[in-house]
């Protein structure tokens, strides 16, 4: 069970702030990243919009609420020493996710970053708490998330491989707050994203759909849940 979130020290207001910020800042780095973004090798071939081409002054609002919010989860249900971690769920992931839900395309160097900030969370929560606990859980996390979704990757063909990166950090992050909360969001973004599929296949869309955002809304409807 993860531990208590924010300390009760810790004045409302100075959440509500912090949480604004990180949204402001995911909201004010969306078009600068995305106009630096490498496009895939294959993505014209398969007619994905440049990436530079979503850096709409909406899309980058809509980006930086979401961050705003996600922070806020993470900030309420889990303690200091895990907001590092979790930043790389609730900043650089909800980017990427925004953008996989454009273009059905997760940037793989998005994916990386987000991996390396879940790493660096977990060794901030290992120092913190004093304990190897965390680390160990973060990597045993990632590679038992991350192996499930390899192979569902190898065997149906129904996943990009960016959503095999994502699952593996969302491993991690979840993993490294308790072992019980990952396997909740492991089930929770599995349920989610095979309900956008039916969604989306009900509007009458074919071709593949974006995986990703359901992944990354059962991490923190994890939180959420009873128990979480």
């Amino acid at each position: 069970m993860p531990a208590p979130g924010i300390p009760l020290a810790l004045p409302p207001l100075l959440v509500v702030a912090c949480c604004l910020l990180a949204g402001l800042a995911a909201g004010a780095l969306t078009r600068p990243v995305l106009a630096r973004l490498p496009e895939p090798p294959d993505g014209p071939a398969a007619h994905k919009p440049p990436y530079a081409a979503l850096g709409t002054h909406g899309f980058a609002v809509s980006v930086g609420a979401l961050a705003a919010l996600a922070t806020a989860v993470a900030w309420l249900s889990t303690p200091p020493a895990l907001w590092l971690a979790w930043a790389s769920l609730s900043t650089v992931n909800v980017l990427a996710c925004a953008i996989d839900a454009r273009t059905t395309w997760l940037p793989r160097r998005l994916s990386l970053v987000g991996g390396a900030v879940a790493a660096a969370g977990a060794v901030v929560a290992g120092v913190a708490q004093g304990s190897w606990t965390p680390p160990i859980a973060a990597v045993l996390g990632a590679l038992g998330v991350g192996a499930f979704f390899h192979l569902a990757w190898r065997l149906t063909g129904a996943l990009g491989y960016g959503d095999v990166r994502l699952a593996a950090t969302i491993g991690a992050v979840t993993a490294c707050t308790s072992p019980p909360l990952a396997l909740t969001a492991l089930l929770a973004g599995t349920v989610a994203g095979a309900l956008t599929g039916v969604l989306v296949r009900l509007s009458g869309r074919t071709g593949g759909f974006a995986y990703g955002p359901g992944l990354l809304a059962g991490a923190f409807a994890a939180l959420l849940l009873p128990g979480g």
